[in-house]
């Protein structure tokens, strides 16, 4: 687990370089340029109001949809892009990748730190939905802070694995959309983890996603504490699998140059 870890300070100027660069170069050419951070949660999100509030109708713990649905979407569209685009760092850098001192866990942590500028930037966008909504967080809302750590420990050991298997099987990049597109609708983002039968809120309690956005849920709009033993789920999985993904990373790093 250490390698890929140890080196983010050595290495910080670099990835906090390229990570800027990213975010540059990806809206250089569009004439709205970073405002696309913002408009496409924003437009996603009075899509989805609409649909589930005035068709669907599907309950939201009381409060307005629009700030129930965006606590939970932004937190899984920063998950989301992040871990799609994980799959592909190595096999798309395969110049850097075969130069021999390169810090090749470099290219997952610029993704990670590029998105999760992105996810901070759209923040914006949430607070403007809570003021419109006149929704105040309390003191409960520092939850928040440990809950992100949470997820970008969990996002940040998927990357890792997930990069590292895809320079070897190149299906790992084509079935995680797959998966990712499952698990939004399999992650409480539209619905509450609590309105659902009480006979799938075990089989939900078992994503590590739930802990995670209904804690968002809880600390920022309920002023409530998260659920603990729906948290400490989503902690320890995270642990895990940055381990696993430390550890997957460290052993195939060494034959990337060869098969990519």
């Amino acid at each position: 687990m250490g390698k890929p870890i140890s080196g983010i300070w050595n290495n910080r100027d670099f990835i906090k370089t390229l990570s800027k660069r990213e975010i540059i170069s990806k809206y250089k050419q569009s004439l709205l340029g970073k405002l696309w951070i913002l408009i496409e949660p924003m437009g996603l999100l009075i899509v989805l109001t609409i649909v589930f509030s005035v068709f669907v109708r599907l309950p939201s713990e009381g409060l307005p949809y629009a700030p129930f649905l965006f606590v939970a979407l932004l937190p899984w569209m920063y998950f989301n892009k992040a871990v799609s685009a994980s799959s592909k760092v190595i096999v798309s850098n395969a110049g850097l990748i075969r130069q021999r001192n390169f810090y090749r866990p470099a290219l997952v942590f610029i993704k990670l730190l590029s998105e999760t500028i992105n996810f901070g930037v759209t923040l914006i966008g949430l607070i403007l939905v809570l003021w419109y909504y006149n929704i105040v967080p309390g003191i409960n809302a520092l939850y928040a802070i440990p809950i992100l750590l949470i997820q970008i420990i969990m996002t940040l050991g998927l990357m890792l694995l997930l990069s590292s298997t895809n320079a070897y099987v190149r299906d790992v990049g084509l079935v995680t959309p797959i998966i990712l597109r499952l698990g939004r609708y399999l992650s409480p983002i539209m619905y509450s983890y609590h309105t659902i039968p009480s006979q799938f809120q075990l089989i939900m309690a078992y994503n590590p996603l739930t802990g995670i956005f209904d804690g968002y849920r809880q600390a920022l709009l309920h002023n409530q504490p998260p659920d603990m033993t729906l948290l400490g789920y989503s902690f320890i999985f995270s642990i895990v699998i940055l381990i696993v993904g430390s550890i997957t990373f460290s052993k195939l790093e060494k034959n990337f140059a060869d098969v990519v």
